[in-house]
C-alpha cells in the first residue's frame, strides 16, 4: 500500500484553484461559502472571549502561519465599521472597558447562522468604494 502524500502549504500555493486542493477546496474555503469576501474579521473582544485554551491554541496557530508563510500573507490592515454604506460606531473598540461576551449556556438553541465564519466577512473593494461615497 502506497502511503498518501499529504497536502502542503507550497502543494496549494503552486496550484491554486485545483479542485481537490487545500487551497480552493479546504476548510476555510467552505467555511467563506458563496461569500465573495476577501476577509473575515474577529474583534478583539470576541478572541479575549473565548475560553483560554482556546485563546492558546489561536495564537499558536496564527505564530506558526507567520513562520511558514512570507510576510506579505500579513499586511497591516485598518478595520472601520460600516453599516449599509455608512460609517458606524463600532462598541468593540473599547474592548478595554467592555466585560467578554458571555458564553452560551450548554443546550442553548444554535444562532441561526451555522456557517462556522458567518459573520464577519468583509470584501474591502465594495465597502472601500461605499465608504468614498
Amino acid at each position: 500500500m502506497t502511503p498518501t502524500k499529504v497536502p502542503t502549504a507550497v502543494d496549494a500555493a503552486v496550484e491554486p484553484g485545483r479542485p481537490g486542493s487545500i487551497y480552493s477546496d479546504g476548510p476555510v474555503w467552505h467555511a467563506f461559502g458563496n461569500s465573495r469576501a476577501a476577509y473575515h474579521v474577529l474583534p478583539r473582544r470576541s478572541l479575549q472571549s473565548m475560553p483560554v485554551e482556546w485563546q492558546e491554541r489561536y495564537v499558536a496557530l496564527i505564530a506558526e502561519a507567520r513562520a511558514l508563510l512570507p510576510s506579505e500573507a500579513f499586511p497591516a490592515y485598518q478595520v472601520i465599521r460600516l453599516n449599509d454604506g455608512m460609517y458606524a460606531r463600532d462598541p468593540n473598540r473599547q474592548y478595554r472597558r467592555l466585560p467578554p461576551f458571555p458564553l452560551c449556556p450548554a443546550g442553548a438553541a444554535p444562532d441561526a447562522t451555522t456557517a462556522p465564519l458567518a459573520g464577519a466577512f468583509v470584501n474591502t473593494d465594495i465597502q472601500f468604494e461605499q465608504a468614498r461615497q
